[in-house]
């Protein structure tokens, strides 16, 4: 039963989007959202009737396999078109399904006025059909074509109001960004087929053994896998594409950016975590650039001004968190704080929105100010999801990400650095957030106030947001204390032949929890004192460290380094290429061998007199020269 409902819940969002598409004509609005929305709510409640089944089974029964039939079969290797119902994948179909329909219903209101109401709604089905293929397939193969239909689905989405330049660009580099990711995937992929004679899950990470411990096979093998994790996960050197990709309308940005595709790196590790077990210095590298990309994106979001930049560069440091954890090993903290991620920041992001719509498409911090006693919704939203993000106690990043920071400090050495990064990071998290707080909702209205009354939302748009709210606060109860009940119970089955399970010790529990609650509450109180308590104090420190700010809120170059590195150069030789070398090689070839033939072509013409005496003359000379030609040879002979 479990693996006919997942195959149901994997058509259903295909189906819908291909209905919208073929649909004769533009359909009625409520025909669209009963369609596109429709069919991912029962998609929702299909993954959690799976969830209830598995749930009621022994912990080693709740994995199943069904293969519709063999796809190809080469050399030995057969490809099936499987899926794999097991913990994770139900987890991840939970949370796409389950924020995702939230974000559906959203959109509903959101993108009422928009002209192409019918291709979102298509386009957003289509990449919660791309998610589920990703997390359902049962081997390799089918991992990337999922992979790369959520590419291709997320570059439509950014992409959407493709009249704007700065959107066509953005899908553009996003789409670029995660070909490089995809490369890297596919060879990783290729590898393991080598070594390991197959590219289904169960037999490659039973058989993992044989990449040889800590052999370069193993390294290269995760190595390639993460190249993939990290363009999905927007990870340094390849996370430049998702602040862009804001350039979206909101709700893809809710969808893409903060519950589902950049979420995927993440996954991967953790369903692969058999062959990254086998390259102790890949996860050494894995966590370390997680930590990496975590406090650089925590401070690049410090001075950014657009709400929605503010939030995606929020995502690539979450993420971080999310990739360190994996690195050192702590998947189940991972997986945990990848739930609390979905709720608490599809709930900032759609709270945003509700302030963009009010604003009419605004997005500039510097033009908000005192909007609490507008958009009590939206207010709501994002204080919840602040204090979610900022691990205030009780609230879902409390429990996830202070059970990444206890179980890093069990990985050795390098955990104990992550952990030094990973408490910083929670200090800047805290005080980029509550900026935002204080600068949208506190605080005096802009110069001159607004010209039209901010209006509240329709219950289509407060609906979610109040979910996503209530979600941000109860989520992280589900793991109380840590380690022993929740996300870490459920994941068992998955994580029953990790070797070297990490176990924070109670010390570190509650040495974790002291150190992250001060640098939650200290991130909160300065972010109060510099701009709620008094508005104009950050003017007045606008001259402190402008050079580092400059860097920052520059993303530190990252872009302007790919330009001059790779774009420049590349188009300068192109340009050589075109204006000097195509010219005078291939295409001087060409034209070349044209004027010899016009020329000798010029010269036989003018033999062409019409005169019959020309021609007989031209004939007796022929024979001639032959004749002595052919006496030559004969004399040569004998």
């Amino acid at each position: 039963m479990q693996t006919t409902l997942a195959w149901i819940v994997l058509v259903l969002p295909l189906l819908g989007g291909i209905t919208l598409v073929a649909w004769p004509g533009e359909p009625p609005r409520a025909a669209t959202r009963l369609i596109g929305i429709g069919s991912i709510l029962i998609a929702f409640a299909l993954a959690v009737t799976i969830f209830v089944s598995l749930l009621m089974n022994a912990p080693d029964d709740r994995t199943f396999t069904s293969g519709l039939y063999e796809w190809i079969s080469i050399g030995g290797t057969s490809l099936d078109l499987s899926i794999l119902v097991d913990p994770l994948s139900v987890m991840m179909m939970l949370i796409i399904t389950g924020v995702g329909f939230l974000i559906h219903l959203f959109s509903a209101e959101y993108m009422q006025n928009d002209r192409d109401y019918r291709r979102f709604f298509a386009e957003m089905n289509l990449f919660v059909f791309s998610m589920l293929l990703l997390v359902l397939a049962g081997n390799f193969f089918f991992l990337i074509v999922g992979w790369g239909f959520v590419g291709l689905a997320s570059y439509l989405l950014i992409g959407f109001w493709y009249e704007r330049p700065a959107a066509v660009a953005a899908a553009k580099k996003a789409f670029v960004m995660n070909v490089i990711g995809d490369a890297g995937l596919v060879l990783g992929v290729l590898l393991i087929l080598r070594q390991l004679g197959t590219l289904d899950y169960q037999q490659a990470f039973a058989n993992a053994d044989q990449l040889g411990a800590n052999s370069g096979t193993a390294l290269a093998v995760c190595l390639l896998l993460f190249v993939g994790a990290a363009a999905k996960s927007a990870q340094i050197p390849l996370h430049t594409w998702l602040p862009d990709a804001m350039e979206g309308p909101t709700p893809v940005s809710a969808l893409i950016h903060a519950a589902t595709m950049v979420t995927a790196g993440v996954y991967l590790i953790v369903r692969c975590h058999a062959l990254f077990q086998m390259s102790e210095l890949a996860g050494q590298i894995i966590a370390v650039i997680g930590a990496a990309t975590l406090l650089m994106a925590a401070t690049v979001a410090l001075q950014q001004v657009d709400i929605k930049r503010v939030l995606a560069w929020s995502t690539v440091s979450q993420i971080g968190y999310m990739i360190m954890a994996a690195g050192l090993g702590a998947y189940s903290a991972a997986m945990f704080h990848l739930l609390m991620h979905a709720f608490f920041k599809a709930c900032l992001f759609l709270a945003a929105g509700i302030v963009i719509h009010a604003l009419h498409d605004e997005q500039s911090l510097n033009k908000m100010g005192g909007l609490k006693k507008y958009l009590r919704v939206a207010y709501f939203g994002m204080g919840m999801g602040c204090l979610a993000i900022a691990g205030f106690p009780g609230f879902d990043a409390f429990f996830s990400k202070d059970d990444i920071l206890a179980t890093s400090l069990a990985a050795g050495p390098v955990g104990v650095a992550c952990w030094i990064i990973g408490v910083v990071g929670a200090f800047l998290t805290a005080l980029y957030m509550f900026r935002l707080l204080f600068r949208a909702f506190f605080g005096p209205e802009p110069t001159g106030g607004y010209a039209h009354a901010p209006h509240p939302s329709k219950w289509w748009m407060a609906v979610p947001v109040i979910i996503l709210g209530v979600l941000s606060f109860v989520g992280g109860w589900i793991q109380v204390p840590f380690g022993w009940t929740g996300i870490s119970d459920w994941l068992a089955p998955v994580l029953a032949d990790v070797q070297h399970p990490l176990e924070a010790t109670n010390a570190q529990v509650w040495l974790t929890i002291g150190f992250s609650t001060a640098a939650a509450l200290g991130g909160i109180a300065l972010a109060w004192w510099l701009f709620a308590a008094d508005p104009q104090r950050r003017i007045r420190l606008a001259a402190v460290a402008r050079g580092p700010r400059e860097v920052m809120r520059e993303a530190y170059l990252f872009d302007e380094a790919y330009d001059d590195v790779f774009i420049e150069p590349g188009r300068e030789l192109g340009t050589v290429l075109l204006d000097e070398v195509e010219p005078k090689g291939p295409q001087g070839l060409i034209t070349g061998t044209a004027a010899v033939i016009r020329d000798t072509a010029r010269v036989v013409s003018a033999s062409e007199n019409g005169f019959v005496r020309s021609y007989a003359f031209a004939m007796i000379a022929g024979l001639a020269v032959a004749g002595v030609i052919l006496a030559i040879v004969v004399a040569g002979v004998a």
